[in-house]
């Protein structure tokens, strides 16, 4: 018995290594479905860890929203903030024991540039002030109390902004210049801002380049200022209180907004890209059936070619079962070495990947792999092989000698 499973492996290895053509074609079927599934469940991994951390390294528990951003073609900062009255509306909140600290932001289009002439889009930020994130080289910008005059946009402009780490490296300014900034490119030309220092909070969180000011400032260059608009209001729990039982006691305060936990923000960002996400899953399946179903026909036509040779095999004595194990153990190399394959690529087309997205969107780990989803990939590759064994071996096994020897 264990003479006969040996020959069955160094046959399969043989017919393996002499039919090139047709083990290049398999095993890279099989690869590619691994490659598939090992990057579609490194990016989820990615996209779920990486939106965590972003969420964590923003230090706020609550997120309230008046619906989602729209855009607003043809406006001055191109999106609608949700969030009315947003000054007094943080007010009422902070009001409360259980909330430490209530803190709008807008977020809106807006043009920056170190001459008049060289001006380029970045996502302004709008808060009351630079003490809720990360700044470096400067002291940042106070609250916007000096130009929001008690309610009204008549005091007098601070004139200073936060830049990401990206604007200011691109534009080559340090802290203590000035560069050109506002809501459109003519009101840009003639405004100058002064760098009170530069942050990584907003340029990592958005995966955008930033330049955060005051929140009234902001408002009033974008056409914001009559309805004290905000994109958001944050929130930080106090210490003592249960988020989940103060979000619930806002949502019942302020039936018109959405109050989310961070969780359920990363959800409703994800949930809001169902059909990007579906649509990655429908590839992978296909990739997974199109190797499986390549190495299926690629064994099923050597079974029809080589009909006399399996035949004269059985015409010679060999059992049925065994040319049987010998056609299917071919197909089980074909799976691991296609595993093999799709694992090894998966390490550096994820680094591939990664320098691609960290180009595009500023997130240099959003692709990220981890032993199960090795584990899932591996998988693949088992599965894909054994159906190709199975149905390769059944129709080996059907081979009549009689049948064919006598055409």
């Amino acid at each position: 018995m264990l003479e006969r499973f040996r020959a069955v492996i160094g046959l399969a290895a043989v017919r393996v290594r002499r039919d090139r053509s047709r083990t290049v074609l398999a095993v890279c079927a099989v690869a590619l479905a691994v490659l598939a599934v090992t990057m579609l469940g490194s990016l989820g991994l990615g996209v779920v860890d990486t939106g965590q951390q972003k969420f964590e390294s923003a230090d706020r528990d609550l997120w309230v929203s008046g619906g989602p951003l729209r855009i607003a073609p043809g406006t001055v900062g191109g999106f609608q903030g949700g969030i009315v009255d947003a000054h007094a509306t943080s007010r009422r909140l902070s009001s409360s024991s259980r909330v430490d600290t209530a803190s709008p932001l807008l977020f809106q289009t807006i043009y920056v540039g170190r001459s008049p002439d060289s001006l380029r889009t970045v996502v302004g930020v709008g808060a009351t002030s630079s003490a809720g994130f990360q700044v470096r080289g400067g002291d940042g910008f106070g609250r916007d109390a000096g130009f929001y005059n008690a309610g009204g946009y008549n005091g007098t402009a601070s004139r200073k902004v936060v830049l990401g780490d990206g604007v200011r490296s691109d534009l080559g300014v340090d802290v203590g210049e000035t560069v050109y900034l506002g809501g459109t490119t003519s009101d840009a030309r003639r405004t100058q801002y002064t760098v009170v220092g530069t942050s990584p909070t907003f340029s990592r969180f958005l995966g955008a380049d930033t330049a955060a000011l005051p929140l009234a400032e902001l408002q009033a260059m974008t056409g914001n200022a009559h309805t004290d608009r905000a994109s958001i209001v944050t929130l930080d729990v106090a210490a003592d209180s249960d988020v989940t039982d103060v979000k619930q006691a806002i949502q019942a305060d302020y039936p018109e907004y959405t109050v989310r936990t961070n969780a359920e923000q990363l959800e409703s960002i994800i949930g809001n890209r169902i059909l990007l996400v579906a649509a990655g899953l429908v590839l992978t399946v296909v990739s997974v059936v199109a190797g499986a179903a390549l190495s299926v026909n690629l064994l099923s036509l050597l079974v029809a070619q080589e009909q006399t040779t399996i035949a004269s095999l059985r015409a010679l004595g060999l059992s049925r079962h065994v040319v049987a194990g010998v056609i299917a153990t071919q197909g089980l190399y074909y799976g691991l070495l296609g595993a093999v394959g799709g694992l090894v690529m998966t390490v550096p087309f994820a680094g591939l990947l990664n320098r691609v997205v960290a180009s595009l969107f500023g997130f240099d780990t959003l692709v990220q792999v981890s032993p199960w989803v090795v584990a899932a990939g591996a998988m693949t590759a088992f599965l894909a092989g054994g159906l190709t064994a199975i149905l390769a071996g059944w129709r080996a096994s059907g081979v009549e000698p009689l049948a064919v020897l006598e055409r």
